[in-house]
C-alpha cells in the first residue's frame, strides 16, 4: 500500500523486526493476552478487542473501595478485626453497586431508552451506560420531604414523589415504587 510523504510516494517493500526495541517496549508497557473460544468466523480479532474494551471491568470497581470518600486509605484502623470487618463491608458495598449497575444497564437495554437526568447540573444529558455510583448519587441528592398535616383528629402525610427517571431505575432493579412511598406508612 503506497504512503505519501511530502508529495512523494513511498512504498514499503520489506519489514525487519528490531528485537531490542520490541523487548524495551514490552518491559515498558507489559503484555496483554486475550483469549476466546469463539470461532474467528463469528468474531474477528479486531471485533474481540473492541468488545473487550466496551465490557465490564473488575479493576474499575475496585477503585471505588480505594478512593475517597469510602476508601481504605483515609481510615485509620489498627486492629486486625477492624481491617477484616472494614474490608468485608466495602466488598459487600462493591457487590451492591455492581449489581445495581448491571441490573439498570440490563433493564435499559431491554427498554432501549437512554436515561435522562443522571448528571447533576446537566438535566438534559442522557447516558446509555450509567454507573452504579451515578445512579446512587441521583437518589442521594433527592431532597426527600415527608410532611405531616394535622386537621383535628386526622393526620395526613405527604411525601415528595420520585422523578420519572428514578421510578424507571427502581423498575429496572425489580423494586416497586411502594418501597419509597411506603415511607409514609413507616412514619405513622
Amino acid at each position: 500500500m503506497p504512503c505519501y510523504v511530502n508529495g512523494k510516494v513511498l512504498v514499503i517493500t520489506d519489514v525487519q523486526p528490531n528485537p531490542d526495541t520490541i523487548q524495551q517496549q514490552l518491559r515498558r508497557f507489559g503484555r496483554r493476552i486475550q483469549v476466546t473460544n469463539l470461532p474467528v468466523e463469528h468474531l474477528s480479532l479486531a471485533q474481540a478487542v473492541v468488545h473487550y474494551r466496551a465490557g465490564w471491568c473488575l479493576e474499575r470497581d475496585f477503585h471505588l473501595v480505594k478512593d475517597l470518600p469510602l476508601g481504605l486509605s483515609p481510615l485509620y484502623v489498627r486492629r486486625d478485626d477492624q481491617i477484616i470487618g472494614l474490608t468485608r463491608l466495602l466488598t459487600i458495598a462493591l457487590r451492591l453497586v455492581t449489581l445495581i449497575e448491571t441490573q439498570v444497564r440490563r433493564g435499559q437495554d431491554q427498554a432501549d431508552e437512554p436515561l435522562l437526568g443522571l448528571y447533576e447540573g446537566q438535566p438534559k444529558r442522557t447516558t446509555e451506560r450509567p454507573t452504579g455510583v451515578r445512579v446512587l448519587k441521583t437518589f442521594a441528592r433527592t431532597e426527600i420531604t415527608l410532611t405531616q398535616v394535622e386537621i383535628g383528629d386526622q393526620h395526613h402525610w405527604h411525601i415528595i414523589p420520585l422523578s420519572e427517571m428514578q421510578e424507571r431505575v427502581l423498575a429496572y432493579l425489580g423494586l416497586p415504587v411502594s418501597l419509597y412511598t411506603g415511607l409514609v406508612q413507616n412514619s405513622l
